[in-house]
């Protein structure tokens, strides 16, 4: 039998401050939508050790492949002065 995938909480910090912060909140939305970690690599196009690097915090991770995560989960970051600039419609998918 398939081992299931264990939520994951949450950061309980508001902003995203550091490598360990991002890494909760992609693991958090990972483990949401059910995703092991080998499935949500290759839908990111990273590789699997990438990924688990990412979500441990690793400072070490590329831009490139953060946000490749990232966009594959859906995950979209903003702050307020580009909302003050840009004043888009805000939905529920952004962070």
């Amino acid at each position: 039998m398939a081992k299931k995938v264990t939520l994951s909480a949450l950061p309980s910090s508001p902003y995203i401050n550091d490598a360990n912060v991002l890494g909760q909140l992609i693991k958090a939305k990972r483990t949401e939508l059910g995703m092991k970690l080998i499935d949500c690599a290759s839908l990111c196009g990273v590789g699997i050790n990438t990924l688990s690097r990412i979500e441990n915090g690793n400072s070490n991770c590329t831009l490139a492949a953060t946000f490749a995560v990232l966009n594959g989960l859906g995950i979209q970051l903003t702050s307020k002065e580009l909302l003050a600039v840009n004043e888009p419609s805000i939905n529920d998918e952004w962070v």
